[in-house]
């Protein structure tokens, strides 16, 4: 253990000084044109920078750069002698941050590997495996926007759920029987969502937030169902048919009837800590624009209806998915036990 100890920590400052030398040095090696802040100063609202070129023909040149100050950092950052930025003209465009992104993900990581072992590692991959389809999908319906969005999405749910489980617990009786529970839970609690809103013809939906796209919102705000009843659905079967599989592991002769009590012990005392995991991941993002409407004359409940009606359809599509993977998945492990 305290072997283990000492590669992490070995491990995480290793991690630091290649993410030191990454933020400082890897600037030669961009295309698009990199300078190194030297002094900063705030005039008239913008910030005045003076730097130097970093990468390109015009390396170790002093250009002149600026970019908008906001006391509050709403759009735009403070930047500091030191930092380096990219630029158009002599206008700032963002920050380099390839060091720090370097620096978390290692950790990410670390942490992973220090607590699961193997299991952490194949977590790890499973994340990027399932980042990159999440990228695949949204290239493939921008280039080809022929295809219905939602039945893409609906090829991008089987890989991911297959990803995350088979690639963690191998493909064996148990993970299937995961998979396919955790794939019922999905497309019940989505179908509820899409059929109600067929039949109620989307009345109370506010769509304005999404008015500013150029491709049909309504495909888009599905898809957005789709994806967030994947981790709702699929936290809530592993933890249910892993709880009862250790169960039967420790004790080999207990009876169905107690294991399927004992699922439904454990999927009710979770149910309720999920649901409220999905409502405090989806409204927390939504407290700036509530307080802004609020504090600029309007009354709650207009406040309310206008900004949330969208992410109460998605915590009612999630909550759907967390309470019908507690029998699904009660289901499919009576179903594939060894003796049935």
């Amino acid at each position: 253990m305290f072997k283990k100890r000492y590669l992490v920590i070995f491990a995480l400052v290793i991690c630091s000084l290649i993410s030191v030398v990454i933020q400082k040095y890897s600037g030669r090696l961009y295309q698009e044109p990199i300078v190194k802040i030297e002094q900063v100063t705030i005039e008239e609202g913008q910030q005045i920078i003076e730097g130097k070129i970093v990468n390109g023909d015009n390396r170790g040149a002093i250009v002149d750069l600026h970019a908008p100050y906001q006391e509050n950092e709403i759009e735009y950052v403070h930047l500091q002698p030191g930092d380096q930025v990219f630029y158009r003209n002599s206008e700032v465009l963002e920050k380099k941050r390839d060091g720090l992104v370097f620096f978390v993900i290692s950790l990410l990581l670390l942490t992973l590997l220090f607590i699961g072992g193997k299991t952490g590692l194949t977590t790890f991959l499973s994340v990027v495996l399932n980042s990159l389809a999440l990228y695949f999908m949204i290239w493939f319906y921008r280039t080809y926007s022929q295809f219905p969005l939602v039945q893409v999405t609906l090829g991008y749910m089987v890989f991911a759920v297959a990803v995350t489980l088979f690639l963690i617990d191998g493909i064996q009786k148990n993970s299937l029987k995961k998979f396919l529970s955790t794939l019922v839970t999905i497309l019940l609690a989505f179908s509820i969502c899409y059929f109600s809103m067929e039949l109620f013809n989307d009345r109370g939906l506010r769509f304005e937030d999404m008015g500013v796209l150029t491709r049909p919102y309504r495909p888009i705000f599905l898809t957005s169902l789709l994806i967030g009843a994947i981790g709702a659905s699929l936290d809530t079967v592993v933890t249910v048919i892993s709880t009862l599989e250790e169960i039967e592991k420790q004790n080999s002769r207990v009876s169905m009837s107690r294991l399927i009590q004992s699922g439904r012990v454990v999927g009710k005392d979770i149910s309720g800590t999920m649901i409220n995991v999905l409502v405090c991941s989806y409204l927390s993002s939504s407290i700036p624009m509530i307080l802004l409407y609020l504090f600029n004359g309007w009354s709650f409940f207009q406040t309310i209806n206008t900004l949330l009606s969208l992410e109460m359809v998605r915590i009612l599509c999630g909550g759907f998915g967390i309470l019908f993977s507690i029998p699904v998945a009660l289901g499919f492990f009576y179903l594939g036990r060894t003796d049935k």
